[in-house]
């Protein structure tokens, strides 16, 4: 069995396609924040869970986007939807096509609009802090997270439910 590949992607900024334009994109990074904790009459330390640290989506794209740069500086957190496409597929007798989606919403922290030449491709590198993160592929959620109202969806159950509805945010 041969591994998955990349075989091409898009990514979608506010609605806009960004075919032939995206060069490259850095995806979210899911990571804990935790501390070590050892206390007393324990053998050794353990990696308590402290939540969430940022995440973050970073892309490269090939011209420098008057619609991008209209979206700097948005007073909502949550104010530009950014979705990453992907087709990978394995070059094996399987053949099969797995559609994979980032969604992510954020506010552009970085617009580098960088070095420009005549003559050259003028490459604008843009940074989005991330308040709302969901992994899909083939259809299915796999990771849905909701910084701002503390929702933890993670193979379809929501891990920060408990905690919610003891802080009576959430119903029952």
């Amino acid at each position: 069995m041969l591994p998955k590949i990349l075989k091409n992607f898009n990514i979608i900024i506010d609605g806009i396609g960004m075919v032939g334009l995206a060069e490259e994109v850095v995806l979210p990074v899911l990571e804990r924040d935790t501390e070590e904790f050892r206390g007393g009459g324990m053998l050794g330390p353990v990696e308590l869970d402290l939540g969430m640290n940022a995440m973050k989506m970073e892309a490269t794209i090939i011209e420098n986007s008057p619609n991008i740069i209209k979206a700097f500086g948005l007073a909502d957190a949550s104010g530009v939807q950014t979705r990453f496409l992907g087709a990978q597929q394995a070059d094996d007798s399987s053949n099969s096509v797995t559609a994979i989606e980032v969604s992510v919403r954020g506010r552009w922290k970085k617009i580098d609009m960088g070095t420009v030449k005549g003559g050259d491709l003028a490459k604008m590198k843009i940074e989005l802090p991330i308040t709302y993160y969901k992994y899909t592929a083939n259809g299915e959620v796999l990771v849905e997270i909701d910084l701002v109202n503390g929702k933890e969806v993670i193979g379809g159950v929501d891990r920060q439910q408990g905690i919610m509805q003891a802080l009576g945010i959430t119903g029952s």
